[in-house]
């Protein structure tokens, strides 16, 4: 009997109760992680590719085993910003994680996806004069003048949010430089770091035919008055010329 019990087999059985003890702790794991739930967002419906989530993500307790390791558990780590699923979507009761969203900017569709309930965005030209010198930063509330140069015998004509109150109080949802891309600082790339174009905000077909007629009229000048960091609004763009208005778009699979 001694000679079995010597320093080997000591060594031997004590390798085995590691082992042991090792694969008692991973088999509880997994039966702990098939049994122990999380409190984690899941979506409430289908989403379809290119879906706003917000409103759309309850919680629900779901075994560890199905939840991914950056699962959404506090609504606070969306930031505030409008996602969309990506064009996979989302099926019905799954756990949402971060990497099955993107910012609505960034799809395909771009800042499109947030508009609803009527809302559109129309662009009026600017630059760094009538914008404030670039004051108008996305979220800026601004009041617009309109300036009318006069002809021949007709004098110049400046109109104030006084005289058309549609004027008042409009959204600037974006700008853009004259190559469609947010304006930039100097250095960092961009072609051209001077604002073309403010990008309006509204959900009054009155006010976007207003900045439509001034536009083509004379110069519209932003005057800032307020931030609004919600989507709350007023917007605008021109005749004899085609404009697209963006008012929403429509899920590929719809």
């Amino acid at each position: 009997m001694k000679k079995l019990w010597n320093k080997v087999t000591r060594r031997l059985l004590f390798v085995a109760l590691i082992l042991a003890g090792a694969a008692v702790a991973i088999q509880s794991s997994i039966v702990s992680k098939q049994v122990t739930t999380e409190l984690v967002y899941v979506t409430s419906d289908n989403l379809p590719p290119f879906s706003l989530v917000e409103g759309k993500l309850v919680q629900r307790k779901v075994v560890k085993s199905e939840v991914p390791e950056d699962a959404i558990r506090d609504l606070n780590e969306l930031e505030g910003k409008p996602l969309v699923t990506t064009e996979i979507g989302i099926p019905k009761g799954i756990p949402v994680s971060k990497s099955m969203l993107i910012p609505a900017k960034d799809s395909k569709y771009g800042e499109s996806l947030e508009l609803k309930d009527g809302a559109m965005f129309v662009g009026v030209r600017t630059d760094q004069v009538k914008s404030a010198g670039d004051m108008i930063k996305p979220g800026t509330v601004a009041d617009a003048y309109v300036y009318i140069k006069g002809a021949d015998r007709q004098p110049s004509k400046l109109i104030t949010p006084a005289d058309d109150p549609l004027l008042k109080g409009l959204l600037i949802k974006d700008r853009q430089n004259q190559n469609g891309y947010e304006p930039q600082r100097e250095g960092t790339g961009n072609q051209n770091p001077i604002p073309a174009i403010a990008v309006v905000e509204t959900n009054n077909p009155a006010v976007a035919a207003a900045l439509i007629h001034y536009q083509e009229e004379g110069e519209i000048y932003f005057t800032p008055t307020g931030v609004n960091i919600e989507n709350e609004v007023n917007a605008a763009q021109s005749p004899d010329e085609v404009y697209l208005l963006p008012s929403g778009t429509e899920s590929p699979d719809q």
